[in-house]
């Protein structure tokens, strides 16, 4: 009689991969990082509001910002007609990006004057999340919990809630739109908070027993690699009853508390932050944490082990028209989110394993069209933080009329005239090429070449 061991190892020598339920593919231990976490503005944002600050003059128009102060190294929007600059939402003095960059800026190195080469929104995304513009490569998120995956039965390897989550196949996908724990956690409820299922337990074991024999014939009658892969894609992401009872608790879990985080909040916004929107009692949320919450929920999924990877987009940054008030609104938003990620994750223990990008389609236009707004423009910038990258500093720049500069070869911290065609604009393809080396994915992203443009040269960004 062949044991099951034995037939997985003969399996294994004839090609034929069996998939058989109860059995461990792989190590079934949490994983502890490191964790990666792609934020994305979706439409198109101006980091001249955040990052990369500009007056009118030299061809750039601002009917906003009247003075720009550089904090390590970033150039900051700081204040206004009317007095300090705040990314306000509803008018509302929500975000402030000068204390972001005293008080977080140690943490990001900043790309400026990035050339994401199209004012398109599908090319601009798919270069953001994958590096490539003409070539519909894995992104990079998917990539690095492939690789993760590889050596972990991880049932939620990669969470996709962003505007790019290719796989081809590396990576079974867990779609995780904002505050859904709940759900996720009890899915024969009606939601989270109903006590009595929609089907019976006995009915559910029964509808697993049948899945589990299913899988297991549909394993045998696979003999295309293809076929496999997918397959065992499929198989991965019905696994993991684990995983729910790790998803119960993570939902169960108490929302931080607003002190925890409030000295490290500009004093401007706190009064603001710090009130209660939602719920009552040992329920209530502040406003800080309650905007955190979709966060939150990628970090607990981290922390538990559940998670590799995950992708996450807010809309809402094609503001062809009111620019100023639009864009600053839902820039607001964004900025206090990513706040949220770099305070939570420290007290979380995650600080030091978690790496963040941080980019956008594309910028705006340098001046305003007859509407108030700004249009799509190929000049934009990103952010990255996590282990081993050095933060505090800013590589690339845009002029004064947000045109790319570029950067030397052999000194990326150089800045040349755009003219100068010694150097290079930086590209996401540069950004892609160094972030595939620092999460040591070259292997498996062997098949998915990240092509160089003519003239093009890797360039050592990320140290």
């Amino acid at each position: 009689m062949m044991h099951r061991r034995d037939l997985l190892k003969l399996g294994s020598l004839t090609g034929l991969s069996f998939i058989l339920p109860g059995i461990a593919h792989a190590d079934s231990a949490p994983w502890r990082g490191p964790y990666f976490l792609h934020m994305h503005a979706g439409g198109g944002w101006d980091p001249t509001l955040f990052c990369d600050g500009k007056l009118t003059g030299g061809g750039y128009e601002n009917k906003l910002i009247t003075g720009v102060e550089t904090v390590r190294g970033v150039p900051v929007p700081a204040t206004t007609t009317a007095g300090k600059f705040f990314l306000r939402r509803g008018g509302n003095a929500f975000e402030d990006p000068k204390h972001f960059f005293e008080t977080l800026g140690a943490r990001f190195l900043v790309f400026n004057g990035l050339d994401t080469q199209t004012n398109n929104h599908a090319t601009g995304t798919q270069s953001a999340g994958c590096g490539h513009s003409d070539i519909e490569l894995p992104c990079i998120s998917a990539l690095y919990a492939g690789k993760v995956a590889k050596g972990r039965d991880l049932a939620m390897a990669f969470l996709a809630n962003g505007p790019y989550n290719r796989t081809d196949d590396l990576v079974s996908v867990s779609r995780f739109p904002g505050d859904k724990l709940a759900k996720l956690s009890a899915p024969y409820k009606p939601d989270g908070a109903a006590n009595a299922g929609l089907l019976s337990d006995y009915t559910v074991a029964r509808m697993q027993r049948l899945r589990a024999e299913r899988m297991k014939s549909l394993a045998v009658q696979s003999t295309l690699p293809r076929n496999k892969r997918t397959l065992g894609a499929l198989e991965t992401s019905m696994r993991g009853q684990s995983a729910v009872a790790a998803l119960a608790q993570i939902n169960a879990t108490v929302s931080p508390s607003f002190a925890s985080f409030e000295a490290q909040l500009s004093p401007e916004t706190r009064n603001y932050l710090a009130a209660i929107v939602s719920g009552s009692g040992a329920t209530a949320v502040s406003r800080f944490v309650e905007h955190g919450k979709p966060m939150e929920q990628i970090l607990r999924c981290f922390q538990a082990g559940l998670s590799a990877s995950a992708t996450y987009a807010e809309h809402g940054f094609d503001t062809h028209v009111n620019h100023d008030t639009a864009q600053q609104d839902v820039m607001a938003s964004f900025v206090a989110r990513l706040r949220y990620v770099a305070l939570r994750a420290e007290q979380m223990g995650l600080a030091d394993k978690l790496y963040v990008l941080v980019t956008s389609d594309f910028g705006r236009t340098p001046k305003y069209n007859s509407d108030g707004g700004r249009d799509h423009w190929n000049v934009t910038s990103a952010l990255v933080m996590g282990p081993g990258i050095a933060g505090g500093r800013v590589i690339g720049k845009s002029d004064a009329g947000f045109g790319s500069m570029r950067v030397s070869k052999t000194n990326v911290a150089t800045v040349l005239p755009d003219a100068d065609s010694s150097g290079l604009r930086v590209r996401p393809s540069h950004l892609h090429r160094e972030l595939r080396r620092v999460l040591q994915v070259e292997e498996i992203a062997k098949p998915f070449v990240l092509p160089m443009g003519e003239g093009e040269d890797p360039l050592p960004l990320l140290g």
